[in-house]
């Protein structure tokens, strides 16, 4: 770096942004974040962290990081209390057990009510989409749709599974691949006394099943607002099939019809859960994609990916949030390196790049998972059935 002063700009303010932040602002390494939102988007999700969470600690200040319970769902849920530091995969056909995968600490997070956490201790800029990236001698400068930029030393795009910082590196190569099935992903609420009834008998964490069509139906806890009244409680659904119809493959408006006509031969909590559902649900178009890590050319170490921007994957091994951590403390401790000039630049990117590459193998054990969901008479042979959900190579 000689004498000049190193500036890390993180293009995205979700999990992996907001993580290699504070990791980088507790190491006094400077940064900012640009972010294309200028208002939080409509859509919500949970993620499952687990074997990450020593990771999250270390890139963390401390009160944050012993604060995470009001980034749950359910803010008042103690796993381990519960007796519930586990995910739970059912017989859709019957509701029985079919394997309870274990990790110490395991909990999920709302990315909204993270995002509404992590960021007021950050330095994030709204409304920035990123349309370009130039290079001159003095490093990569970020170009953004409403005319600023900002440059610095290294760019790192955190900006999810559709990244423009990718597209910007890859071009065509950047694009993701859809999988061959039907999917929809939509919040719900319940009368007061169903709600409770659901929360009872439903893994708090991940409650999942495979069932005899082929078919994979999981319902999770999203939101708890008020924990005295559970007619505000917001659950949500994801569900796969593969497509086999016209209507499936143009992902024609009758999502919940499709839905329910699936439901045919569906044990409790499931079967239950989709009869209950009101007839005007929004269920918005969505599809099942993935991105298979391909090395890019990071500039002579100005220009590079962490998270769902380095390798999107499916949501069935539940290992998406975790590998966003682990990205974000292997690009931390490459940057304190730099700063200290243990390392230069272009070598600790390079190194770094190499890792994420790597765990991008993660991608297709995911997809094997999702395949396996969808092959019930093999599922035992499945990545969950064999590792659980303990990460790649451990």
């Amino acid at each position: 770096m000689g004498d000049k002063k190193l500036h890390v700009i993180v293009v995205g303010a979700g999990l992996a942004g907001l993580a290699i932040a504070h990791g980088l602002k507790k190491n006094n390494v400077s940064y900012v974040i640009v972010d294309r939102e200028a208002a939080p988007r409509d859509r919500n999700w949970g993620v499952t962290l687990s074997w990450a969470h020593p990771l999250m600690e270390k890139l963390l200040p401390e009160d944050l990081y012993k604060s995470l319970q009001v980034c749950q769902p359910d803010p008042s849920l103690d796993t381990k209390a519960a007796g519930k530091e586990c995910i739970l995969i059912r017989d859709g056909a019957t509701g029985e057990t079919k394997v309870e995968a274990h990790f110490p600490g395991i909990r999920r997070m709302q990315i909204q009510k993270t995002k509404k956490a992590w960021a007021p201790g950050v330095n994030v800029k709204y409304g920035k989409r990123l349309v370009d990236i130039s290079i001159t001698a003095e490093g990569p400068t970020a170009h953004f749709e409403d005319g600023t930029s900002e440059s610095g030393s290294v760019i790192i795009g955190a900006d999810g599974g559709a990244s423009q910082v990718r597209r910007w590196l890859l071009k065509d190569l950047a694009a993701q691949e859809v999988l061959p099935y039907a999917f929809m992903n939509f919040p719900f609420t319940l009368p007061a006394e169903k709600a409770l009834w659901l929360d009872g008998v439903m893994n708090p964490n991940v409650d999942v099943a495979t069932h005899p069509k082929n078919m994979y139906l999981g319902i999770f806890l999203l939101d708890k607002p008020d924990l005295t009244k559970p007619e505000t409680w917001v659950f949500y659904i994801l569900v796969t099939w593969p497509i086999t119809t016209k209507e499936d493959e143009e992902n024609s408006d009758n999502r919940l019809e499709r839905l329910r006509a699936h439901m045919d031969g569906w044990a409790d909590p499931y079967k239950s859960v989709v009869e209950w559902l009101p007839d005007d649900v929004v269920i918005k178009p969505d599809q099942l994609r993935i991105w298979h890590p391909k090395p890019w050319d990071n500039h002579g170490g100005l220009v590079t990916l962490a998270g769902d921007a380095a390798h999107s994957m499916t949501f069935h091994r539940g290992q998406g949030g975790n590998l966003s951590i682990k990205d974000a403390h292997e690009f931390v401790m490459k940057m304190v390196k730099v700063q200290r000039g243990e390392q230069s630049l272009q070598e600790a990117i390079k190194e770094y790049d190499e890792g994420a590459v790597a765990r991008g193998q993660e991608v297709e054990i995911s997809k094997a998972q999702t395949d396996a969901f969808h092959d019930y008479a093999n599922f035992e042979e499945s990545p969950v059935f064999k590792m659980g959900i303990k990460p790649a190579g451990t």
